[in-house]
């Protein structure tokens, strides 16, 4: 946890900012291990260099994780959390330990038509929801005067150390419907590929749409409803996936990823004899799309597609009028791929 990151936060639970933190260890100028504390009698744990700002079971099952790690002892909470939550952040946990190393070289492809991020993030104060392994966040923090990666999952210790050499860059262990910020805190909030895997993505939205100050900017990004055949069969076999244990997955995603890459080479060769342009019409968008990335990328994010627990389709009317309700202006929406719809509004 780095020097600054304190005067950002709240108590999630009572919301004062009359926090203070109880150093156990330090490196390298950051807490590493240690509390922070609420003058409500809350406390949240610094653990791995992350502050873990989460409440009930959410706090209970992250302690459990680290203590069987041996590196907390393991702290009593109260509250139920929903099973939907507890899958995701399993999921998605397991997800960005395994694959750290992601690089799809996507950074500018969720950016609504238009849009220059340069513009948007450049010496301003902003909040990622859905940090993943924090490649997005490293690049973000490269303009930004602060930024702030949050992650439910324990994605967060990747997410830690992939920026971890940036002084402005905080990496939060927090749940995106309690965060520990005041509310119209930032100039930008963003939310990349997350929301449709929420318990709840409108009541999601409306709670990262409170975060931007007047005048400030909420990016965010869903799964279009424009492919029912390809979804309805996706669904049915996540009715399976999504009931394996993640490590058979995994290994299931693999295959899938190796049958997916065949293809992607087989096309690559294509293209490189001068057949491209004959064979194009023939060759499924997607596999077009994947070409540009690793095998790696190929197997990484067909774990994704199979693991989370949830995963809602919307369309464009749907996603501007989240924006409307909430009551900003400037709204975009604009298609990326098939696959998602890009949004973006103003606070007014």
């Amino acid at each position: 946890m780095k020097d600054g990151c304190l005067k950002y936060m709240v108590c999630p639970i009572c919301k004062s900012g009359n926090l203070i933190i109880q150093v156990q260890r330090e490196d390298k100028g950051e807490v590493m291990e240690g509390d922070i504390k609420c003058s409500c009698g809350a406390s949240y744990p610094i653990i791995a260099g992350v502050p873990r700002m989460l409440v009930g079971d959410l706090l209970k099952n992250v302690l459990k994780e680290y203590s069987n790690k041996g590196t907390q002892k393991l702290r009593q909470a109260n509250e139920d959390s929903h099973i939907v939550r507890r899958n995701t952040i399993d999921a998605f946990g397991y997800e960005w330990r395994f694959y750290s190393d992601y690089d799809a070289n996507n950074y500018f492809n969720w950016m609504p038509e238009g849009i220059v991020p340069e513009k948007i993030f450049q010496n301003k104060v902003g909040l990622e929801i859905g940090c993943g392994a924090g490649r997005h966040a490293a690049k973000t923090a490269q303009w930004a005067g602060v930024h702030f990666a949050v992650d439910i999952s324990y994605a967060v210790d990747s997410a830690f150390q992939q920026t971890r050499y940036l002084p402005n860059c905080h990496v939060i262990q927090a749940d995106a419907f309690n965060l520990p910020f005041k509310e119209r805190g930032f100039d930008y909030v963003y939310c990349l590929g997350v929301i449709q895997h929420m318990h709840h993505p409108p009541e999601g939205f409306s709670h990262l749409a409170r975060q931007p100050r007047q005048g400030g900017a909420l990016l965010v990004n869903v799964y279009q409803s424009s492919r029912p055949f390809t979804t309805g069969l996706l669904e049915a076999v996540r009715k399976i996936t999504t009931k394996m244990p993640l490590s058979l997955l995994n290994k299931l995603c693999i295959v899938a990823g190796t049958i997916d890459y065949a293809a992607i080479l087989i096309w690559r060769a294509l293209k490189l004899i001068g057949l491209g342009k004959v064979f194009e019409p023939l060759v499924p968008e997607r596999i077009r799309e994947y070409s540009r990335h690793s095998y790696r990328i190929v197997v990484a994010d067909w774990f994704d597609r199979l693991a989370c627990p949830r995963k809602i389709h919307y369309s464009k009317e749907d996603l501007t009028s989240w924006y409307q309700k909430a009551g900003y202006v400037d709204i975009r929406v604009t298609p990326y791929w098939k696959a998602f719809w890009n949004g973006y509004g103003i606070r007014g």
